[in-house]
């Protein structure tokens, strides 16, 4: 005899009389399932159609549900994602899948706990990076405000180095750094004259001179500038980049009261000073080696001394000489 099944709506067959009890057994048959054989007008339901079988189909032993494969996927997945995020979202879809099958298999699927616990694990990871994402918001300021801090105690450090260095540079040649110590320098240490009118130039001096054995100090985070490279041969010290400080080239050598020498942050190609670099602030190298720090006026990227641009020829820290400003390469 050949039996024909149908299941969701799906014609199968023929199959025999034992096919189907062994169907039923392992549970891939169900008694609402239609079947039709020759002999009969309609197709009935196979619990109706004891007669062809030789036991009653219904009185087979009960098949155990198997495991839904998904559901175990979606709990692999959603505990992965603590490791790897990415797994959590299909973790949430493959559980959702996996109860959907198991609540329509009447039985014959198990696993519903553990898609469940895969959608809940999935969730908890989406919610673990929202609230990563959150807090990462949150402290990204503090700790731009910290690096900036770091910068700007690593400038005031430096500063403090080359500054003694000056001092003892006008010690020994009677100026500070200019053009006509270039000469001096270059005929003391037999070296080519330094040519320029730049605070690398006037920096670079102090290490011809034999004063500084280091390029490091003349740096200061800015925009353009990048860690010196250890480079102190001729003209590779204190290279384009390598100097953060602009330097007043005009300090005359026998000054009473303490004047600015040098200072930065400067934006580059203009005399303001750069606001972002050290939180608003700019850094000031004195000629009595003391470093102090003032506000920058946002509107017109100045830096303010007693209220008043500290570059204006006409405060009084220049005592009528209108200071030379000298910028980084």
């Amino acid at each position: 005899m050949e039996i024909f099944i149908t299941q969701n709506n799906e014609k199968t067959g023929p199959f025999s009389p034992q096919e189907i009890q062994a169907g039923l057994s392992s549970g891939k048959y169900q008694g609402s399932d239609l079947i039709w054989y020759q002999g009969i007008e309609n197709w009935i339901p196979l619990s109706s159609a004891s007669s062809i079988f030789s036991v009653n189909p219904m009185n087979q032993p009960a098949a155990h549900p198997v495991s839904c494969g998904l559901a175990t996927v979606s709990l692999a997945l959603g505990i992965s994602g603590f490791i790897f995020i990415f797994t959590a979202i299909p973790a949430i879809v493959c559980g959702h899948i996996a109860r959907s099958k198991i609540k329509k298999s009447q039985g014959q699927l198990e696993g519903s706990g553990m898609a469940l616990a895969g959608i809940i694990t999935g969730y908890a990871v989406l919610a673990l990076c929202v609230l990563i994402a959150s807090l990462a918001a949150l402290a990204a300021p503090m700790i731009m405000k910290q690096q900036k801090r770091a910068h700007q105690s690593e400038a005031i450090s430096n500063a403090k180095c080359f500054g003694l260095a000056l001092f003892e540079f006008n010690n020994d040649y009677g100026s500070y750094p200019n053009a006509e110590t270039a000469k001096l320098v270059a005929n003391e240490t037999s070296t080519p004259v330094i040519n320029g009118d730049s605070a690398n130039a006037r920096f670079r001096q102090l290490i011809t001179s034999g004063i500084v054995y280091n390029e490091e100090i003349f740096y200061a985070k800015s925009v353009i500038t990048q860690k010196p490279d250890g480079n102190i041969s001729g003209d590779n010290a204190i290279a384009p980049g390598e100097c953060g400080f602009a330097y007043i080239d005009n300090i005359p050598s026998d000054i009473k009261d303490s004047r600015p020498i040098a200072m930065a942050p400067f934006t580059y190609g203009s005399g303001e000073f750069d606001r972002d670099v050290y939180d608003n602030k700019a850094i000031i190298l004195w000629t009595d080696n003391s470093v102090t720090t003032l506000s920058i006026d946002p509107a017109s990227g100045k830096a303010l001394l007693n209220g008043q641009d500290i570059l204006d020829p006409a405060h009084p820290i220049w005592a009528g000489t209108p200071p030379n400003l000298l910028m980084p390469e």
